[in-house]
């Protein structure tokens, strides 16, 4: 069985980096652990950062975008330790399906860069998940961001212009606090 999760955020645990896929309605995540250029990866797909040279995710996207071929889920399955596991990206494209194995910081980059559901098996959340308590104030400001701008999406396709407007004024609030802060 699969649980879906999400990426919260990408930061340095105890035991070195990791990106925090939180459970639904939970403050409970499970640590990916992922080397510092993959974080980065990672960190730039949440914020929506197009690389240059474009980065794995990107080729990736743009070569299934050639294909015709759409990603459709990641799933990540349980591996040799906490916090290390392997993963699938499964594909449709016309009449076909196929899935890839993937080293699982690649296929969250992938899941972020292309908006594709991230699935955890299930004696993962159970028995790797760790509780977190952060506010969305202490949250890194790209994530903060990139959580925004979908919600935004969200309310506009919604037609919840009221929410909408809200959320672009929360947007405008934390790029000022990100140009202020670089000054």
């Amino acid at each position: 069985m699969f649980i879906k999760a999400e990426i919260w955020t990408v930061g340095r645990t105890e035991t070195g980096m990791a990106a925090l896929l939180r459970l639904p309605s939970s403050a409970q995540c499970v640590p990916v652990y992922v080397e510092a250029n993959e974080a980065q990866a990672i960190l730039t797909s949440l914020a929506g950062v197009k690389e240059k040279p474009p980065g794995l995710p990107e080729v990736f996207t743009a070569f299934c975008r050639a294909v015709s071929v759409e990603p459709e889920s990641v799933e990540i399955l349980r591996g040799k330790a906490p916090g290390h596991y392997r993963s699938v990206i499964h594909f449709s494209g016309g009449d076909t399906r196929f899935t890839l194995d993937s080293r699982t910081p690649e296929a969250l980059a992938v899941a972020v860069r292309t908006g594709i559901p991230i699935f955890l098996e299930d004696s993962i959340s159970e028995e790797d998940s760790i509780n977190v308590s952060m506010t969305e104030t202490e949250m890194p400001f790209a994530t903060q961001l990139s959580r925004l701008q979908d919600e935004l999406g969200r309310r506009v396709e919604e037609e919840d212009y009221e929410q909408a407007a809200n959320i672009r004024d929360r947007i405008h609030q934390i790029e000022q606090r990100m140009r202020t802060e670089t000054e």
